[in-house]
């Protein structure tokens, strides 16, 4: 049996409509897409007045983000939004815990402000 070239991951699936989107544009596969953008991820890393290792220490809080380069800080930042759009398990988890304490505020299904009391939901302003 001869070993394959190609290997199965899963992927965000709007990461893929991305891909798909764009591939089409530029006729490339969405396989192809992707791995075009995993090679300009990569030259980014590793090109001049870039360093991969300092956004890591900027991230673990070790490293100002000042002390970035432009490219580096837009790095910092992307990969913090990602963080803040996608929590980690545990940190989900703590958010609900705290959200279903007396004294919580945030928004209720309806999108309204609202405060967590012992008789349930109350409407802020």
């Amino acid at each position: 049996m001869t070993a394959s070239n190609f290997a199965s991951v899963k992927l965000n699936r709007a990461l893929v409509s991305e891909a798909r989107r764009e591939a089409e544009l530029l006729q490339r596969s969405v396989g192809g897409q992707i791995e075009h953008w995993a090679r300009l991820g990569r030259a980014i890393e590793n090109a001049q007045g870039f360093s991969i290792e300092r956004v890591r220490e900027a991230l673990r809080g070790e490293l100002k983000l000042e002390s970035l380069s432009l490219l580096e800080q837009d790095a910092v930042l992307d990969e913090l939004g990602e963080m803040f759009d996608r929590p980690a398990a545990e940190v989900r988890e703590g958010y609900a815990k705290l959200g279903g304490k007396a004294g919580a505020v945030g928004d209720d299904a309806q999108g309204r402000l609202v405060e967590r009391k012992a008789g349930g939901l109350e409407p802020i302003g």
